[in-house]
């Protein structure tokens, strides 16, 4: 016997409405709507939270992974390891496995990584996202989703990290078998990786876009014949461009004759970075450089309320540089190496911009990726009626 309704919210990471419109044949005969979606500016680590709360990154204090506060750092004891030799201790398996290491230590349960952010640094900087935030009370500041779910007492399944797509939607699809959930938020991450390292126009793209059109169509079949009525929507946090050359920033910035850590404390994201000054001659001459750099812009801060990303206490940065679109930070506290697609410039560029999808006719009002919440929380009332 078929439970009555199901939610299926499938998040395909950096599926943006450039990719969705070069890959049309993804489910078309089953997507009845589509809409055009603003992203919101910075990584995922500012998108999901955004995403299943409805509020901006300065409303629900998600933004960057690493921000200054020495004070608060938990893992302090990490400055002992920048007597290691280098080429390992910047290994990317090393990083990885240290950063598990660091998320038992201190008990994080949310997406923890070091990346390439040097070990003598370390100490200085604290970590936004430390609880998980696919479930209720994950989030710095508000509610989500999960905790509207967890109210109204909706029988609801979300993905965990560490898994493969493949596993997460045979876990979602386990589920549904067992007609045991009534909505569901899966979040799968291949295409992201997978354009990080080759780009968007590389045939590989494509051929992924195929895999989880005949993947989902199975789950979509599977939750068919096991509920009345499915409601499916498949959306994304971003889109992805595709990089074209690098900007050194870490040596211009040394060839300004400061001292980091007296003079100043910097984050070099891959595109952006973020400064923090101790005193006027470093704001003056860091500015000047990076105005005359031409490879981007500091931004202004009516422009960072207007993407809401602007925090009264400089949390995240006294100066926020963004890049040009296709130009990257390289080496930076991301990574050592050129990277053929990025995410995290202006987000409304063309290639920034996210999409949502689904079988059924889409709200009018949706235009950015805050929306889905409203998305989401219609449907958990649909659920609910």
């Amino acid at each position: 016997m078929k439970k009555e309704k199901l939610a299926l919210f499938l998040f395909v990471d950096a599926f943006g409405w450039e990719i969705l419109q070069k890959n049309s044949f993804f489910l078309n005969d089953k997507i009845q709507d589509m809409r055009k979606l603003e992203t919101v500016f910075g990584y995922s680590s500012a998108c999901d939270p955004s995403i299943i709360s409805g509020k901006s990154p300065s409303e629900h204090g998600h933004w960057n992974s690493f921000y200054y506060a020495p004070k608060t750092c938990p893992y302090k004891w990490l400055k002992y390891l920048r007597l290691l030799p280098d080429k390992l201790m910047n290994h990317h398996r090393v990083r990885s496995k240290l950063s598990s290491w660091i998320k038992k230590i201190h008990g994080f349960t949310g997406y923890f990584m070091l990346y390439n952010v040097p070990f003598k640094y370390l100490p200085m900087f604290d970590y936004a996202e430390k609880k998980r935030i696919w479930e209720p009370g994950g989030l710095n500041q508000g509610e989500s989703i999960f905790d509207e779910l967890q109210k109204k007492n909706v029988n609801f399944h979300t993905h965990h990290y560490g898994q493969s797509d493949d596993a997460k939607i045979s876990k979602l699809e386990t589920k549904l078998k067992n007609q045991s959930i009534e909505f569901a938020y899966v979040s799968m991450g291949g295409l992201d990786s997978l354009m990080h390292g080759v780009g968007t126009q590389d045939k590989k793209v494509e051929e992924k876009i195929h895999w989880y059109d005949k993947r989902l169509r199975k789950t979509l079949e599977i939750a068919e014949n096991n509920y009345e009525d499915v409601k499916f929507y498949v959306f994304t946090d971003h889109g992805m461009h595709d990089t074209h050359s690098i900007f050194d920033l870490q040596s211009a910035v040394a060839s300004l004759g400061l001292e980091y850590d007296k003079d100043f404390v910097a984050v070099y994201d891959s595109t952006m970075a973020r400064f923090w000054y101790f005193n006027d001659n470093a704001r003056n001459k860091v500015r000047t450089l990076l105005r005359e750099s031409g490879r981007g812009r500091i931004l202004e801060d009516k422009e960072l309320k207007e993407m809401g990303v602007f925090f009264e206490d400089q949390k995240f940065g006294e100066d926020i540089f963004l890049m040009n679109s296709g130009e990257q930070i390289c080496p930076s506290y991301m990574g050592e190496n050129f990277t053929p697609g990025l995410h995290g410039y202006d987000p409304k560029d063309k290639d920034s911009y996210a999409q949502i999808c689904g079988n059924s006719k889409l709200r009018s009002d949706l235009k950015s990726i805050k929306d889905i919440y409203k998305v989401m929380i219609d449907e958990m009332n649909w659920l609910l009626s």
